[in-house]
């Protein structure tokens, strides 16, 4: 039988711990550090600004763990940190994958959970004490498409209306490319080329013939990073003129341009964040995050920091270390900015009764003179989209 973890709601506290749960070891540390020290900023940010003033000026305490991006540890190390620390509400985990196993641990112990992991069922699944900052998975591609769609139209492109889609052979690729597909077709563009490939691919040859042949003008990439670079390299080695629209995850990280240089120059993507949105707060956390960690604050970093500050508004509100009572403020939760939590693509953070932050929606970047500038919606666009055509 569970047992459940609270806090006296009248207890006096000088701390109040908040678990940071995320990959630090493992296939996906790069990654998980990033939003780890993005974390550890904004709680201490949070401190700096006289902690939670409804409790007397009590400091966030962090308690950083390690799932060594497992999805077995990742249990352990939720019910290590709800049994040992008792914190008030957890911050992670990162990959959707994990995220659904801590939640499952959460829920049962009645600990809320907030995080910018994207995967529908994370708030699928009628769980009361699990919130959502960040966009669905199901709305990327469709963002994706819809960009590429406005790119023609507003380029005035005659009759570009072809696009082509090249996907790993993995459950990643598979899903992805098929919401792909289905959008395209839903708007009427031509999809001249839907082939996939073997993940790890050391010749990308065959693949830009077969792009070259089929005439689109834009492409979707679905791709991890290395395959992403080679399949990149070799199309302009081969001088295919094509605009390239990227999934997300390693088309935003350094790594990407550090791999390419000038060639990465003109690459689209999709995020749930980026480091330029125009809401105020943005310029100096970009601006501190750099000079703590060395490279510009990345989409999941930038949704660790936000569910920092989500969280202790929470707590300002309850006025109470209880984790119900922090939860029941979640689900009342409306900021706007210039409230450093409200910082996410939609201008505001607000649950529905499903706990998803019913705001929020994906954007487009492009690496731009090595940077990356979100280009799309127009409502948080900082830069205009640049095309080789």
């Amino acid at each position: 039988m569970a047992v459940l973890v609270t806090m006296p709601a009248t207890a006096q506290v000088t701390e109040i711990p908040v678990g940071i749960i995320y990959p630090r070891t493992g296939e996906l540390a790069r990654m998980g550090e990033t939003v780890v020290q993005a974390s550890l900023m904004a709680a201490e940010d949070i401190n700096a600004a006289g902690g939670i003033k409804s409790l007397g000026g009590a400091r966030i305490r962090p308690i950083v763990a390690d799932n060594r991006s497992d999805p077995t540890m990742q249990r352990t190390e939720t019910e290590r940190v709800i049994t040992r620390f008792r914190p008030v509400a957890i911050n992670g985990s990162y990959a959707s994958s994990l995220t659904l196993v801590g939640t499952e641990v959460a829920e049962r112990l009645r600990v809320p959970w907030v995080t910018g992991s994207i995967a529908d069922p994370i708030t699928g699944r009628g769980f009361r004490y699990v919130f959502q900052v960040s966009p669905k998975a199901s709305m990327f591609g469709r963002m994706q498409v819809d960009f590429a769609a406005e790119l023609l139209r507003d380029a005035r492109a005659g009759g570009r209306r072809k696009v082509a889609i090249l996907y790993e052979d993995t459950a990643y690729g598979t899903s992805t490319s098929k919401g792909l597909l289905d959008r395209s077709r839903e708007l009427g563009l031509e999809v001249t080329l839907y082939e996939s490939y073997k993940f790890g691919i050391t010749d990308a040859a065959p693949l830009v013939t077969k792009v070259r042949a089929s005439g689109a003008e834009i492409l979707f990439p679905v791709s991890y990073l290395t395959d992403a670079i080679l399949i990149i390299k070799t199309l302009k080695e081969q001088g295919v003129n094509v605009v390239l629209i990227g999934g997300g995850a390693g088309y935003l990280m350094p790594e990407f341009y550090q791999g390419l240089g000038r060639l990465a120059e003109g690459v689209f993507s999709v995020g749930s964040w980026n480091w330029d949105l125009p809401y105020p707060p943005v310029k100096g956390i970009a601006e501190r995050y750099k000079r703590r960690v060395g490279e510009f604050i990345q989409e999941h970093a930038g949704e660790g920091y936000a569910i920092m500050w989500i969280i202790a508004n929470a707590l300002e509100r309850a006025a109470s270390v209880d984790p119900q009572r922090v939860r029941d403020a979640l689900a009342r939760t409306d900021l706007r900015p210039p409230h450093p939590g409200a910082i996410m693509p939609g201008g505001c953070i607000r649950f529905d009764a499903t706990g998803w932050n019913s705001c929020v929606h994906p954007v487009m970047v492009q690496w731009q003179d090595g940077e990356l500038r979100t280009v799309w919606p127009a409502a948080v666009a900082r830069v205009r989209p640049r095309l080789p055509w």
